[in-house]
């Protein structure tokens, strides 16, 4: 034969399909030996196992297939016709004749394999013969049963009269086993009889077996079992309780989760466990010197079972009901009721618990909770690790964290979150507001380190895991930030209103809100004051600077950034509440020559657009605070406006907004990160996890998540919230700034009305009262024009001039609504009430309105009283009598009209009896113009109304408007005044 042909001889030897004989050796629960036939593909002489069976086919003892090699043929033979039923099987028992010559041939086969419990294979070969023995084995309750022993090493097993030894080749470099004949003094009858009595024999079971086989047994000179020497203890007896998992089997169709009872029999120096049954009367231990005889006691057996069945109530019991000693349940919430709630009563009753290793339902609650905090300065955080304990081992939290994901699908099943510890416990959390808070943890989780950090800007965030912890918790490191976190959450110190030094009487509520700033610069955080509108934001808001001024903390400027129409309203509130701080309007083509002097004003007031303009000349300046009125119009942080303020060095901020939400959660996103950066996280993840699931999604406990997030930093009330400190009725007046267009069209009209009625008046005043007359109607019609530009220029046909007085008008009435307020809003200009109508259309805002031409007048009044509308449109002539409005709670005057009374009957509509709301009554004003004269004319004909009070014979006279009124408004108003 050629060198190729030997070689492709070899490899087709070493690889294909062959026959490999496998035998498995069994000691429990009592010997046992099998061979089984498989079919193996073999690789480069290596079996790739286990193969699949092979049926012993007679057909193949004939004409053998190519799997079958020469070898296999007599030994396939000599399994036929010994073991009939081996034909067409592939495992079975080894034939009592099988020889030496036979376990030779497997052996010489190279093909043949002990497989291990574990269904191992490991190749077998044959060992030198070795010595065996019988003797009796005593287990630990005593009962003995016959077995062989070799007395080198390795298991011994029986086929017949044969017996034989296997064993690990220890001098192989590969694992092999060693299977070995063997040699004793028994004839093969004596072998025979022991092997038929290889059943272990109980205690009591001995005495009758001597009896009956001990002189047939010295006979065949084999061993006897003995009588061991017996002790009665007094014992003890506890239930125990034993939860384990069961199988699917061909029986049970499904797994299933198992509670039995057994009791634990106990002395001083034994202890032994038993299955509950009625039918037992004693218990035997093997010392291993002698049988301890533990006494049973089945009528406290009994009173124990008796006692677990009411707490055993949800689960089914297995067996007859009432004498049943084991139960089960699929239900996990049965489980966790069980283990965690029913156990300790159960343990306090005496019961024991004994958990099976995989049982499916180890719950387990955490014995004690740890956490430390560590600084962290490297990146303004700090390290947060969370510790737990349980039945004295200890699990770090962040190790846990993977299993997050599960905590919404377990609570929408109305389940318990859990952890599944390393060794299979589930660790039920202790509450589920614990479980959300610890899915909130994940946005501090740190992937690379496997631990919590969390951003100084967010440490206010452990309150909450100081409260939704146990309350034993310990605390470790920098528990400083935790005493701080708690600090923070608490009411606020209410401080004496008369450091104040404001002239004014703050209301209860205003002056919790200056306390509640105070408490928030004291703990280093800043805020968002959120009352709804008509509350005196400002006002708290200069009540807490001149609080700060007062205890020497203002000590460099505080910067107001507020709307251009808002500057000088700011500018009069200060000037009437805290005169004693100065202010400087920084606004303007003028306003550069004041960088150098910001540091000897105590206020400094500014716009939007002219600190974005301005940004490098603030940067150069140090302030106390930032304040931000109106500070929505920061809602998106893109914006120049927005980034703009975020770069100013200020000590500390503030937002005053009545409407901070406006469109969507985002907007409050920005407020909030303007005021502490990254408060909240970032904008995605705030999306992701709250603006997403509570706009898209209405998830309902994300938004309450989120409002107890911000809590600390956002106070908001409503006029419904403090109306008991509210007056019956509060009036404000809105000073609005005109708009550079509509300023400029307001100089034009003054200037050529001036020039025409210089010419209408040219001949000197008379007393004739016809020509008296004459000129007021001319003097009115001039006011007239320039009361019309204020309101909008549109009233005088000019329409490509904007109107900031309807600006804002629209603005307010959006922000009431979102209030839920019921409006009503007065002009004496019908058509202005026309241009109103056209912006609340653009909103989609529903609006009632009523003028001299409506014809049914109750049927508008009783929609509007049931709500039918939140806005109600009335020109002053029409509405200013006769109407009960009592559903609203706020009144709007677009325009000043000359006599006070006039405005105050049409409030009135609102403010009357059968009105149990306060209501707020708005003035709008344009700054610098005709109006701010008549609303002081108005002021002084009230106190001239508040001196004669109630006389009845006051004319009337005194409270007219006079020619002289008149051209006093107009020369204040004349281009050289």
């Amino acid at each position: 034969m050629s060198f190729l042909a030997q070689l492709r001889q070899q490899l087709s030897n070493e690889q294909g399909l062959k026959l490999c004989y496998v035998l498995q050796v069994r000691q429990q629960p009592e010997q046992s030996v099998s061979l089984s036939l498989s079919l193996v593909e073999y690789h480069q002489g290596q079996p790739i196992y286990p193969g699949k069976p092979y049926f012993l086919q007679v057909e193949h003892l004939q004409r053998p297939p190519p799997f079958l090699a020469p070898s296999d043929i007599p030994l396939l033979q000599m399994l036929g016709k010994a073991l009939p039923r081996w034909i067409q099987q592939s495992k079975g028992g080894l034939p009592e004749f099988a020889s030496e010559e036979f376990i030779q041939g497997l052996i010489d086969s190279q093909r043949c394999f002990i497989e291990t419990e574990k269904q191992v294979w490991f190749p077998v070969k044959l060992g030198g013969r070795q010595a065996v023995e019988l003797f009796w084995d005593i287990n630990n309750t005593g009962d003995q049963q016959l077995r062989w022993r070799s007395q080198m090493s390795g298991t011994v097993f029986c086929v017949g009269p044969i017996i034989f030894v296997y064993d690990i080749c220890a001098q192989s470099s590969t694992q092999n086993y060693t299977l070995s004949a063997t040699t004793n003094s028994l004839t093969q009858e004596a072998i025979k009889t022991a092997t038929m009595h290889n059943k272990a024999l109980s205690p009591q079971a001995i005495e009758s077996f001597l009896s009956r086989y001990q002189d047939r047994w010295q006979e065949y000179s084999l061993p006897l079992p003995e009588i061991l020497p017996r002790r009665d203890v007094v014992t003890t007896v506890t239930p125990v309780l034993y939860c384990y998992s069961q199988p699917a089997s061909i029986c049970l169709k499904t797994a299933r989760n198992i509670i039995e009872l057994r009791f634990r029999y106990s002395s001083q120096d034994y202890s032994v466990t038993l299955s509950a049954n009625a039918e037992n009367n004693d218990a035997l231990y093997w010392s291993g010197t002698e049988l301890v005889h533990l006494t049973l006691q089945p009528e406290h057996e009994r009173l124990y079972q008796q006692q677990l069945a009411p707490f055993l109530s949800q689960l089914d019991p297995i067996g007859l009901i009432g004498a049943s000693f084991q139960w089960h349940s699929s239900n996990k919430n049965v489980w966790q009721n069980l283990l965690v709630e029913t156990r300790l009563q159960l343990e306090a009753e005496g019961f024991q618990f004994l958990i099976e290793l995989g049982f499916r339902h180890h719950y387990v609650v955490a014995d004690s909770w740890q956490v430390n905090i560590n600084d962290d300065t490297s990146d303004n955080s700090q390290k947060l690790s969370l510790q737990l304990s349980v039945a004295g081992a200890a699990y770090n939290l962040s190790t846990l964290l993977g299993q997050l994901h599960d905590f919404n699908t377990a609570q929408q099943r109305g389940e318990r979150a859990y952890f599944e510890l390393p060794d299979g416990r589930l660790l039920l959390l202790p509450s589920e507001e614990l479980t959300g808070l610890i899915s909130d943890l994940g946005d501090w989780f740190s992937h690379p380190n496997d631990e919590f950090r969390v951003p100084n800007s967010q440490l206010y965030r452990l309150h909450d895991l100081h409260e939704k912890l146990p309350a034993d918790t310990q605390w470790q490191g920098d528990i400083e930030q935790l005493n701080q976190a708690i600090k923070l959450h608490q009411n606020p110190v209410i401080l004496d209103s008369a450091l104040c030094g404001v002239k004014a009487e703050l209301r209860p509520y205003q002056w919790l809100g200056v306390c509640w700033l105070q408490h928030l610069k004291q703990h280093q955080v800043n805020g968002l004051l959120a009352d709804d509108m008509g509350l005196g934001k400002t006002l708290q808001a200069l009540s807490h600077l001149s609080l700060e001024q007062h205890q020497g903390e203002l000590k460099q400027p505080a910067l107001v950034i507020a709307p251009t129409s808002l500057l000088h309203n700011w500018s009069a509130e200060i000037k009437r509440f805290t005169p004693h701080l100065q202010h400087l309007i920084i606004h303007g083509p003028q306003r550069h020559q004041y960088w150098t002097q910001l540091n000897d004003y105590h206020i400094l007031i500014s716009s939007y657009q002219s600190v974005a303009n301005d940004l490098k000349h603030w940067q150069r300046h140090v302030l106390s605070w930032v304040i931000l009125d109106e500070a929505q119009v920061i809602k998106n942080p893109r914006t120049r406006a927005s980034q703009a303020v975020r770069q100013l060095d200020s000590a500390h901020r503030l937002c005053l907004s009545g409407t901070p939400v406006e469109n969507h959660l985002g907007e409050l996103w920005s407020l909030l990160d303007f005021l502490m950066p990254d408060c909240l996280g970032s904008h995605k993840a705030f999306k992701s996890t709250y603006q997403k699931p509570i706009e898209e999604d209405g998830n309902h406990d994300k938004l309450q998540k989120l409002l107890q997030r911000i809590a600390p930093f956002m106070l908001r009330r409503s006029k419904d919230q403090v109306a008991q400190d509210l007056p019956a009725k509060t009036e404000i007046h809105e000073t609005i700034s005109l708009n550079d267009d509509q300023q400029a069209f307001y100089e034009k009209i003054k200037s050529t009305g001036w020039q025409q009625l210089q010419e209408d008046l040219s001949d000197e005043l008379q007393d004739d009262r016809k020509t008296r007359g004459q000129q007021q109607i001319l003097l009115l019609t001039a006011l007239l024009k320039l009361r019309q530009v204020c309101c909008d220029p549109q009233l005088l046909g000019e329409h490509g001039v904007s109107s900031a007085k309807r600006e804002h008008c629209i603005e307010m009435i959006s922000k009431l609504v979102a209030e839920n307020r019921a409006i009503l809003v007065f002009s004496q200009f019908t058509s202005m009430l026309d241009l109103l109508a056209t912006d609340l259309n653009a909103q989609s805002i529903p609006y009632l309105m009523l003028t001299g031409q409506t014809r049914k007048r109750q049927q508008m009044v009783d929609a509007f009283q049931k709500g039918d509308a939140p806005v109600f449109l009335i020109s002053l002539k029409a509405g200013g009598v006769g109407l009960n409005l009592t559903r609203a709670d706020t009144v709007i005057h677009y325009d000043p009209w000359w006599n006070n009374a006039a405005e105050q009957q049409a409030t009135d509509r609102a403010h009357r009896i059968g009105q149990n709301k306060p209501v707020f009554v708005y003035k709008l004003i344009a700054e610098n113009t005709i109006e701010e004269k008549i609303a002081q004319l108005q002021q002084r004909k009230a106190l001239l109304s508040q001196h004669v009070k109630h006389r009845a014979q006051v004319s009337g006279s005194d409270f007219a408007l006079k020619l002289e009124d008149l051209l006093a408004l107009w020369q204040e108003e004349s281009p050289n005044s």
